[in-house]
């Protein structure tokens, strides 16, 4: 297992948080403790999730919050943009980086699925523990 600091989803996750910290900066005052505070707690989240679905045995419900969470940073960003309290530049960056984080997630979340599966076996005699006869009191 590698230091979630070292995970490429990790260092985007980061950059969204830094863009977002910018993006909130210059946000109009009656926005920036609405909007602008919850932007960057999602974001926030979305790193810390990175880390957690790291250390985790079972890494599918962090990835799935972290989905979640993705989701809401790119609603607000989305919001921020349609009333113009930032620019096309901006949201276009913001978009980018919100697409790859969300694509490495699902394609982690993917893998994790795919190592979990188990086939079922096609010889039902192959499946020894299922078909032996119950054991004699």
């Amino acid at each position: 297992m590698a230091l979630h600091k070292d995970l490429p989803v990790y260092k985007l996750a980061y950059d969204l948080l830094s863009l977002a910290t910018d993006l909130v900066r210059n946000l109009p005052r009656d926005v920036k403790a609405s909007v602008g505070s919850r932007l960057r707690d999602e974001c926030l989240e979305v790193l810390v999730l990175v880390a957690r679905a790291n250390a985790a045995l079972d890494k599918t419900p962090h990835l799935t919050k972290l989905l979640e969470h993705l989701q809401v940073a790119e609603l607000l960003l989305r919001l921020a943009h349609d009333k113009q309290f930032i620019s096309h530049k901006q949201y276009a960056r913001s978009v980018e980086v919100t697409d790859s984080v969300g694509a490495q997630v699902g394609g982690w979340k993917k893998a994790m699925a795919a190592r979990s599966f188990t086939p079922i076996a096609a010889d039902p005699q192959q499946v020894g523990l299922f078909n032996a006869a119950p054991p004699v009191v």
